[in-house]
Parts: structure tokens; C-alpha cells; sequence
């Protein structure tokens, strides 16, 4: 089976660097749904017969953008996990970037993936089970060593909850509450339910100095 940095590699080939870089950020700014091809073409000053001859599909752009993040996604949180030896600072740093992305994405992503394009939502439910998972799991695993976590909490039901709980900002339209600020609610939830008062000391020291 293939990797995803090969299908991206094959698509990069294909795809022009400009049509992904201005698709990207109309999906951002005003929604997936709300991206027509006719907006994506005057964006980019050419015709949307022009723009068909370059990409067959609004489908296979979206999909192309979700894959071209979380590969991103992935090598930054791994460079962070690589990096950093304490796991409460390896925690923080890795919801800074979370917070920095949440804060450009339009809160409509998330229901247009899952309604329109559920190939592309696929992926990001596939990155969830399995990156992600891993990634919290091994945090948790580190903190306890470290005794920054309680050694009484069930690592597997602990890493289930707090996977499932990170994904609940993007279920926010921003109205009533931004989905960064939401993060941010539920990072500090996840941690003072599992953290030893040592890690609550060093937390609170490392969130002043870490941007969030």
C-alpha cells in the first residue's frame, strides 16, 4: 500500500503549487462548501475551462489540501515529540500549534468534510485512530515515568477520552465560542484530571511562557 507522502508526491506533480496555495486559503477563510471552482478560477485570474484542463475535480483539491495538512501536521508534532524530553512541555508545545492552526481554520470545515466529502473526512478519522492516538498514548505513558501524571490513571481509557475530546472544538461554529478557545478549555480539563501536583506546578510555570 502506498503512504500518504507518496499519493501526495504523485499529486504534486499534477497539481500546480498556485491553484493548491489559493484553495487552500478560500477553504479556510469561507468554508469548504462555500468554495465554488468560479470563485477558485477568478482567484487565480483564469478561466474555470482553464482551471478544469489543471485539476479534474473540486473533489480531488480538497482531498490534496487534507492530505497536504496532515502530513504537515504530523511532521511538526513529531519534530516536537523528537525534541522535547519533558511531557508536560511536550504537551503544551504541540497545543500551541493545534491553537495557531484552529485559529485560521473556518469554523464550517469540519461539517462540509463530513457531509460533502467524506473521503477526505476519512483521512482525517484515519490520522485520529492512528497518529493521534499514538501520540497521546506515548505523552501519557511519558508523563507518569516522569511523574508529572498520576500512575493510577488507565493510560488506554484516558487516551480514548482525551482523542475523542480534542476533536470537540471543531464542532464549534464560532458564534458563541471560538473552536481555539474551546481547545484551550479542554487541554486545561484533560490535564488537571490526570496531573500529580508536580505536574501542576511545572504546567502553570511552562503555560506563561508557552503562547496559547
Amino acid at each position: 500500500m502506498e503512504t500518504t507522502a507518496g499519493n501526495i508526491n504523485k499529486q504534486e506533480n499534477c497539481i500546480p503549487g498556485k491553484i493548491f496555495e489559493k484553495a487552500r486559503n478560500l477553504f479556510y477563510s469561507v468554508g469548504v462548501r462555500n468554495t465554488t471552482m468560479d470563485d477558485l478560477a477568478k482567484e487565480l485570474g483564469i478561466s474555470k475551462k482553464t482551471l478544469y484542463k489543471e485539476i479534474d475535480n473540486k473533489a480531488d483539491l480538497v482531498k490534496f489540501c487534507v492530505e497536504y495538512d496532515l502530513r504537515c501536521d504530523e511532521k511538526a508534532i513529531l519534530d516536537i515529540s523528537e525534541k522535547t524530553e519533558n511531557a508536560i512541555e511536550e504537551l503544551l508545545l504541540i497545543a500551541a500549534h493545534i491553537h495557531a492552526e484552529l485559529q485560521v481554520f473556518h469554523p464550517s470545515i469540519m461539517q462540509d468534510l463530513i457531509k460533502f466529502y467524506p473521503e477526505s473526512w476519512a483521512m482525517i478519522e484515519q490520522h485520529r485512530d492512528i497518529f493521534a492516538k499514538k501520540n497521546i498514548s506515548n505523552n501519557l505513558r511519558k508523563g507518569i515515568k516522569q511523574g508529572l501524571y498520576r500512575k493510577d490513571i488507565n493510560v488506554d481509557m484516558v487516551t480514548m477520552l482525551q482523542l475523542h475530546l480534542s476533536f470537540l472544538p471543531l464542532q464549534f461554529d464560532g458564534k458563541v465560542h471560538k473552536p481555539s478557545d474551546v481547545y484551550i478549555e479542554v487541554l486545561k480539563y484533560n490535564f488537571y484530571a490526570i496531573a500529580t501536583p508536580k505536574g501542576i506546578e511545572l504546567f502553570e510555570q511552562l503555560i506563561k511562557k508557552i503562547k496559547l
